[in-house]
């Protein structure tokens, strides 16, 4: 069963009703210290752990102007099924049988022409605490709103059994260390684990620990026995029997109690290493229970990425990736650093905020392959800062190169010249960064070579700012041999310098002036005469009609400047490339020394 949507009305900073769409990969939750992250995570523990007690001094609102504290806290789960196996079927079949009783005792037509969310695969599962904190759980029967059967009653107690067995959850809180996760509810989960798939192990394992205490009592124990009978018995006649029993912990209690020992320069205990190694040691093991687990799992995990430096924190969001790919597992994450949330399409990011009067809000959500400058903007001083680390450490899996351009255009325009060249080949592999403006591509290109081990290349345009863009790139030790393409080195470049030389002068006239055609004067913001030849400054109307138009317009073109421009592109990577990889062998040399 996977969970797939949250409902929650009435928790700490959650006053009212709030809603939470879930991915089927890993789920991000992002915002400011104190915006109501934690509480989140402490809803869904007190919902899902039949333990957990609800305090309503602690985990209500408090009053608001006007009205006096909400009297309920309620928290609606969906789950939706993800296979056919009897456990899930099972469960879906006394889900029905639920619906169907409820619709019953309502006075609705039980009949087989009935909707039910089990029939969809769904489960609602309700959470409900009263007043005075007392706890109960009910389910919702499509179309009947919030009415439910008795919690004394043989279908609910049927579901609720068989619910419980299919769905564990467990949480990692942060800073939490091995002992108190093991000595909580992964305990349950660890157990049911070996009790899958290592219960012959188990088996010898019992076997041996009996033989162990056997041997404590028989043998090392037997002189102290016979002993203490002896005495004891010479005073008081009634005793016919003494035995020492040693205290030798059942392997459930010794597996929950286990020590980790990691070793580097010394070898250490876990408990002695810095909170970002234990962290990633519990993240390791959440992998192998998830991965291990026949049950569906609903696990939260609240900052992995403490105390751990971003090189660190990205390997951890390859494991948290890892940790939601199987179906069964819903995964749930709060976290304050860019490094960890994931690229994929099937992972979610959502931004939490709180409002002047303290309560929290969803402020915004996106996939985690779209554009995430906004939600992640609340963990920085600067909004601006956001995106521009957005960007730079957005390439996708096979990139082989980064490219930082002045304009979105810029790339778009060399990329429809070489693919109407049929030179796609010279820009497979590139990823494109719109800097938005010559005086970000400094910024944008130097964090981006910060951010990444891949080679990056700054495209300027031939003009004043173009030119102060590419001076500060040289304060920071960058060439125009190598890093650096500055656009008034195209062959055919003007050398007089006294216009600007932009991506669409490598366009061919024929068709920059079809689109052209279409806008009439609206076409250009100024015209100038260089060597013969009209230098056209195209609006952003034109550039605009160009993104649709121009494909079509380059196609039997003579297009050798922007196969120039590519080529050169590949140059600079190559040159970058074989630059870093003489460094690295020095190195490693040095090292072996």
């Amino acid at each position: 069963m996977k969970l797939t949507h949250i409902k929650l009305a009435n928790f700490r900073s959650f006053l009212d009703e709030h809603e939470f769409e879930l991915a089927d990969g890993a789920n991000f939750f992002v915002g400011p210290n104190n915006c109501g992250k934690s509480n989140l995570i402490s809803a869904l523990e007190l919902s899902m752990d039949p333990e957990s007690v609800f305090v309503p001094e602690r985990d209500r609102p408090v009053a608001t102007q006007g009205k006096g504290p909400p009297k309920h806290t309620r928290i609606t789960f969906t789950f939706r099924s993800t296979n056919k196996s009897s456990p899930q079927t099972t469960l879906l079949d006394r889900a029905r049988k639920y619906e169907l009783a409820l619709r019953m005792k309502q006075g609705r037509d039980p009949g087989r022409r009935a909707k039910t969310y089990a029939d969809d695969g769904e489960i609602r599962r309700v959470v409900t605490f009263g007043a005075q904190g007392a706890r109960q759980v009910s389910y919702q029967a499509k179309g009947l709103g919030a009415v439910s059967l008795p919690i004394d009653s043989p279908e609910h107690l049927a579901l609720e059994s068989q619910f419980l067995k299919v769905v564990r959850f467990g949480v990692v809180h942060s800073g939490e260390d091995l002992e108190s996760v093991l000595n909580g509810k992964f305990r349950e989960v660890l157990q049911l684990v070996i009790n899958d798939h290592l219960s012959k192990q188990l088996a010898d394992t019992e076997k041996l620990r009996e033989k162990y205490v056997k041997g404590l009592r028989t043998v090392l124990l037997k002189p102290l026995r016979e002993r203490v009978f002896e005495r004891v018995s010479s005073v008081f006649s009634e005793i016919k029997i003494v035995d020492l029993l040693p205290d030798v912990p059942p392997l459930n209690d010794t597996l929950s109690s286990v020590g980790i020992t990691l070793a580097d320069a010394a070898s250490t205990e876990l408990k002695g290493k810095g909170t970002g190694l234990r962290g990633a040691v519990l993240i390791s093991m959440l992998q192998y229970l998830a991965e291990q687990s026949r049950r569906s799992l609903v696990l939260a995990v609240e900052e992995p990425e403490a105390f751990l430096h971003p090189g660190a924190q990205e390997g951890i969001a390859l494991q948290l990736e890892k940790l939601a790919e199987r179906p069964e597992v819903t995964l749930l994450v709060t976290t304050h650093s860019p490094h960890i949330i994931s690229r994929r399409a099937d992972a979610r990011v959502t931004e939490l905020r709180k409002s002047k009067d303290g309560n929290t809000h969803l402020a915004a959500t996106a996939r985690g392959d779209e554009d995430r400058a906004e939600l992640l903007g609340s963990l920085f001083t600067d909004r601006g800062l956001a995106r521009v680390l957005e960007q730079a450490t957005s390439a996708p899996a096979g990139t082989r190169a980064i490219v930082v351009t002045e304009g979105y255009t810029d790339g778009l325009f060399l990329r429809y010249g070489l693919e109407a060249a049929g030179r796609s080949d010279l820009l497979q592999g590139i990823h494109f960064i719109s800097a938005g403006g010559a005086k970000k591509v400094v910024f944008q290109a130097v964090l981006a070579d910060s951010a990444t081990h891949l080679p990056v290349i700054a495209i300027l345009d031939q003009d004043a700012h173009g030119r102060s863009a590419r001076d500060h790139l040289k304060d920071f030790g960058w060439t125009a041999n190598d890093h650096i393409i500055y656009l008034g080195s195209w062959p055919k470049a003007c050398n007089l310098g006294e216009h600007p030389i932009e991506i669409e002068d490598l366009i061919p006239l024929g068709a920059a002036s079809a689109v052209s055609q279409v806008l009439g004067d609206d076409a250009h913001d100024a015209t100038q005469k260089c060597k013969g030849r009209t230098h056209y400054s195209y609006s952003k109307a034109w550039k605009e009609l160009a993104i649709v138009q121009l494909p079509k317009e380059l196609i039997g073109r003579n297009l050798d400047d922007f196969v120039w421009l590519g080529e050169e592109i590949s140059k600079r990577i190559a040159k970058i490339a074989e630059r870093r990889s003489r460094v690295t062998s020095i190195s490693d040399a040095a090292a072996s020394k």
